[in-house]
């Protein structure tokens, strides 16, 4: 009986999800890099000619913004502040919602050999992982000064390069290394646990879940309670972002919009 339950409510939520109404199809000129959502529900979607298409929840054309070269790192945070991070030029970038650089700064040296990934944290605080030592650095961005400073032990990080993501969301840092998954590290710059989940390039956040798209599905784990379920999107996808309200699936050239209800 209990099994015939639970296939039943599986069955209940593919076909939920299935059955989603689709709101827009964008097709754009080039490959996909990478898509995020800003906490407002406005979605990014990066393509590799350097384009940063901003999209309102309907799919309509916010912003378009080109330039020679796509950010290492991007985080549109709350949509008022954007954050772009170039690992060339070792150089991060806050923009406006309109993408007009409000403020320029280069990684000081004195601070990091070889900068890998920076993110945001906060207002006016960056962590940063050093390559050249497999560190992990909380900066005070005003001032300069090192925050937290911990070498990564190797038998949790054996090479920082490998890491192609980091993120500080509800006072933790996250990594993302595609060979073993998602670590997690608490404010002390201390490794926590690992989300094994190999394969995957992209995560994302919905309130107090972490979740990524992987096999046909979403899987989600609770920040706090390390609960974890699964929604099954029932579409394959390169990508899927989710918000309260819409599900974007990102697709080779191309993003599908949906109304979801994540819940």
């Amino acid at each position: 009986m209990n099994t015939c339950l639970s296939l039943a409510v599986f069955c209940l939520i593919i076909g939920r999800v299935a059955a989603q109404e689709i709101i827009a199809t964008i097709p754009f000129g080039d490959e996909i890099e990478s898509a995020t959502v800003d906490r407002p529900g406005d979605f990014y979607v990066l393509t590799q000619n350097g384009q940063i298409h901003k999209v309102d929840k309907d799919g309509n054309l916010i912003v378009l913004y080109s330039k020679d070269q796509l950010p290492t790192l991007f985080d549109p945070r709350d949509g008022a502040r954007l954050f772009a991070f170039y690992r060339e030029d070792q150089r991060y970038d806050h923009l406006k919602p309109s993408f007009e650089i409000v403020s320029s700064y280069r990684i000081d040296p004195a601070f990091a050999i070889e900068p890998w990934l920076v993110c945001p944290s906060g207002e006016h605080k960056l962590w940063l992982l050093d390559a050249a030592d497999n560190s992990l650095k909380k900066l005070n961005a005003p001032h300069t000064e090192i925050e937290v400073e911990v070498v990564i032990d190797s038998s949790i990080v054996d090479n920082a390069t490998a890491f192609t993501f980091l993120r500080d969301y509800q006072s933790f840092v996250f990594g993302l290394d595609p060979r073993r998954g998602i670590l997690i590290f608490n404010t002390l710059g201390k490794h926590l646990r690992t989300i094994a989940a190999p394969g995957i390039r992209h995560f994302h956040f919905l309130g107090e879940e972490l979740y990524y798209y992987r096999d046909g599905n979403l899987h989600l784990f609770d920040l706090f309670t390390g609960e974890t379920r699964t929604l099954p999107v029932g579409k394959a996808a390169d990508d899927v972002i989710i918000t309260d309200d819409r599900m974007l699936l990102v697709r080779g050239r191309t993003v599908e919009i949906y109304a979801f209800d994540p819940h």
